[in-house]
């Protein structure tokens, strides 16, 4: 596996204000460390000391260290112990420090998996075996995060920038869709609540 453990640069936190809008939120969090562990799957989850590693769809992750599968024979491990990078022949296993390599976005709401939607086919009652997808043509990492409706998204350092200002986008332009939503729920609940009188025929 080529050795790309020097080539990410010192991540530098953005001061970008959290954005809360039509009933989404969202904010970049901050990860003590990304580890990527490429290799027989079975071996970087034993090297990784955690007994599975989240996909998407129906898959949750939970607590402050969790793993993630990027893909059949890659994990990646969210603030894990330090592990050294290189080749560990005991295990038959590359590791690799990706903490300066994606940025995380968390994104909270009942409308997220709408918003998700809008650049890349997701189902949350479909089990994946991967978190990665293609969304409006980046490449990221996403899944759930302890609650249903709380996803996180990895993306490249270098596009974070490009992914929240699509996101901001996608959010105006579901806007009128919500709006129109809403307006159908409160309707819907006056019809409920209706008490109507109803004349006896004689």
């Amino acid at each position: 596996m080529r050795d790309d453990r020097n080539k990410w640069p010192v991540t530098v936190e953005s001061e970008r204000p959290n954005l809360v809008r039509d009933t989404v939120s969202m904010r970049q969090v901050s990860l003590a460390r990304q580890t990527v562990i490429s290799g027989n799957f079975e071996d970087c989850l034993t090297l990784s000391g955690l007994e599975t590693a989240v996909g998407g769809g129906t898959d949750f992750a939970s607590g402050d260290t969790y793993a993630l599968r990027q893909r059949r024979d890659r994990i990646v491990m969210i603030n894990a112990p330090d592990i050294a990078d290189g080749w560990h022949s005991e295990h038959n296993v590359a590791v690799s420090d990706m903490t300066s390599a994606y940025s995380v976005i968390e994104m909270t709401g009942a409308r997220v998996e709408q918003l998700v939607a809008t650049g890349t086919e997701f189902n949350g009652d479909h089990a994946s075996a991967s978190v990665s997808r293609l969304w409006h043509g980046f490449g990221i990492l996403l899944y759930r995060y302890g609650d249903v409706d709380v996803f996180r998204m990895h993306v490249r350092s270098a596009l974070a920038d490009a992914v929240w200002n699509m996101l901001e986008r996608q959010i105006d332009s579901l806007a009128s869709v919500w709006a129109d939503q809403g307006d159908i729920g409160e309707m819907a609940k006056d019809m409920d609540g209706a008490k109507l009188t109803c004349k006896e025929v004689s």
